[in-house]
């Protein structure tokens, strides 16, 4: 998307492995739709030859040249049978599902045919052919389905000509009624137990390394629509790493849309989602090199020696209660995204509610995050939210998603946000806290070592936000540096000195979860100091506005201007009713 003057070499380098991600995958397609259409050539022509050749047996005169005549007749009819036979092994890895006039009429009835003919054939890769169409079913993978191998499976939408298929929204996998089938493809499944049930997700994918999902457009489901993701079980010995998303569609499910669980690495590309009641894209639980890992020592022990990272590229989230959401994510790139009109744009988080907390050490860069003002709480939306928030934090103060703000850092550790045009969001650009009390009773929801640099907010006073920054004066280590032009921040009390709210030089000394507090009202900004959760300018005050439409009465409301993008796309303001009762 956007590129700017002056882009230091570690972002250019950020975004050349980014285009050679990408490359990859596409040129695999080209590949192999090159390689079937040149064998289809040579086929053709071989037998084409073989029956000139022939022909001239008829014509030889004489025994020995009729003899010769045969004998190279024999040998085109030879080169020719070779060659089909190339040909016919070569298109043994493709399985293609269609309404009509394919072996297979059911996506879940490819994928299985592919899973063992993967299983018999160890070193060569199977890819399911999706035909435009709509396909009312949820599709189950397994990795331990026994007889059949998914690793490295490619499912991808193509033409009726069989090629790639770059409009997703051609072939549709819709969960309207629609069923999963657990006997034969679940290895839990046991005589007795239903052998389909309602489709919670388009395409469910469990302990597979390498799966390519292309080209789709999934909508209506239960709980998510692509979802790729191993056992959090020590015994359950589950694994998902590599995988692909790119060019997909989804709306309208009730969770998440693009949701990876407890995986080491994959991509996200090209694809887009709206109308989710959690997230358009999720990232939950990146897995550490040790099961006990946390951030509590003396040290500063990576979760992964070797990071395995995840890539978020061209990705538009609109209209979803959170455009990403990632609880305990680490390890991800998201670049040149766009997240817009969401109740809250991009939101790591760290939660108990799953292992390997905290969320942290990700790279937010290059995005434009604007517009997330989508009072999901509000009668009149488009989704309604799957999430209570986290409950009763403090004795009588219940606390909910907070709306109105572009980027949300919760309790995460090491992140740096760069590069991002970020405005219009009408509470707050960006916000940076610690999750204390309840929520997080191992205290790893920590406000740590987050740096914000060079980001571009309220397009040059055009489009501004409520106001720019929040920091609640926990943890410890956060930057501010050479945001602009004038950015604004949230000061609290007035007690603290901005300049230590809100250093300006990054990065600051490293600060470690055991030298600092999650909880700290010093400067009035986290909370009041008798925690009454009643003041909208406070993290607290603000989540546990009662009812959660209500936040929308702090908000700096305003009409926004018209925005298209370093792209030349245009984007339309969204929202629910407003909310009056202020």
């Amino acid at each position: 998307m956007k590129q700017r003057l002056g882009v230091i070499v570690g972002i250019l380098a950020a975004c050349l492995m980014g285009a050679v991600m990408t490359q990859g995958t596409a040129s695999a397609a080209t590949d192999a739709s090159a390689s079937a259409a040149s064998l289809q050539k040579k086929v053709k022509k071989a037998n084409k030859k073989a029956k000139a050749t022939c022909k001239k047996v008829r014509k030889a005169n004489g025994k020995k040249a009729k003899a010769k005549a045969k004998k190279r007749c024999k040998a085109a009819k030879k080169n020719a049978k070779r060659l089909k036979r190339k040909l016919r092994n070569y298109n043994a890895q493709f399985f293609d599902v269609c309404k009509h006039g394919c072996k297979y009429r059911t996506v879940q009835a490819g994928v299985n045919a592919a899973g063992k003919w993967q299983f018999k054939n160890k070193k060569r890769t199977a890819t399911v052919r999706i035909q435009p169409g709509t396909y009312s079913e949820g599709v189950m993978l397994r990795g331990k389905t026994k007889g059949s191998d998914f690793d490295n499976l490619r499912i991808i939408g193509v033409k009726k000509n069989k090629q790639p298929n770059p409009d997703a929204r051609q072939v549709i996998l819709d969960g309207t009624n629609a069923k999963t089938i657990r006997k034969g493809n679940d290895p839990t499944w046991r005589p007795g137990d239903q052998a389909s049930i309602p489709a919670n997700n388009a395409i469910d994918a469990e302990d597979i390394d390498g799966l390519v999902l292309k080209n789709m457009w999934g909508r209506h489901y239960q709980n998510n629509t692509f979802f790729i993701w191993a056992s959090n079980v020590e015994a359950d010995n589950s694994h998902c790493s590599d995988f692909v998303m790119d060019n997909l569609v989804s709306s309208d499910t009730r969770s998440y849309g693009l949701f990876s669980r407890n995986c080491f690495g994959g991509k996200f590309l090209n694809s887009e989602g709206w109308n989710h009641g959690d997230s358009a894209l999720y990232i939950g639980e990146t897995p550490c090199d040790s099961r006990d890992w946390n951030n509590h020592g003396d040290g500063t022990v990576p979760c992964q020696k070797n990071p395995d990272w995840t890539l978020v590229k061209n990705f538009t989230s609109h209209q979803n209660v959170l455009g990403y959401s990632g609880t305990n994510s680490k390890y991800v790139k998201i670049v040149d995204s766009t997240f817009y009109n969401n109740g809250a744009g991009i939101v790591p988080n760290s939660l108990d509610t799953e292992h390997f907390g905290p969320s942290g050490w990700m790279v937010i860069e290059n995005n434009d995050i604007f517009w997330n003002n989508y009072n999901y709480y509000n009668s009149g939306s488009a989704f309604q939210t799957v999430s209570n928030g986290l409950g009763e934090i403090v004795p009588g103060v219940n606390v909910n998603y907070p709306t109105g703000i572009g980027v949300v850092l919760y309790g995460t550790d090491g992140n740096i946000v760069r590069n991002n045009n970020i405005f219009g969001n009408e509470k707050w650009g960006a916000m940076s806290f610690s999750g204390p009390l309840g929520a997080n009773k191992y205290d790893d929801a920590k406000n740590l070592n987050n740096q914000f640099i060079n980001n571009n907010l309220g397009r040059d006073g055009l489009d501004p936000n409520g106001t720019d920054f929040l920091d609640d004066h926990t943890g410890g280590g956060s930057c501010y540096e050479n945001n602009g032009p004038n950015p604004t921040y949230v000061l609290g009390n007035g007690t603290v000195a901005p300049d230590v709210l809100y250093p300006k030089s990054c990065p600051q000394p490293l600060a470690l979860n055991k030298d600092t507090s999650s909880l700290d009202l010093t400067a009035g900004i986290q909370a009041d100091d008798e925690l009454k959760g009643d003041d909208p300018n406070t993290v607290l005050g603000y989540a546990a506005a009662n009812p959660p439409a209500s936040m929308e009465c702090s908000w700096v409301k305003k009409d926004h201007p018209a925005f298209t993008d370093a792209d030349g796309v245009s984007y339309t303001e969204a929202r629910a009713d407003a909310y009056t009762d202020c």
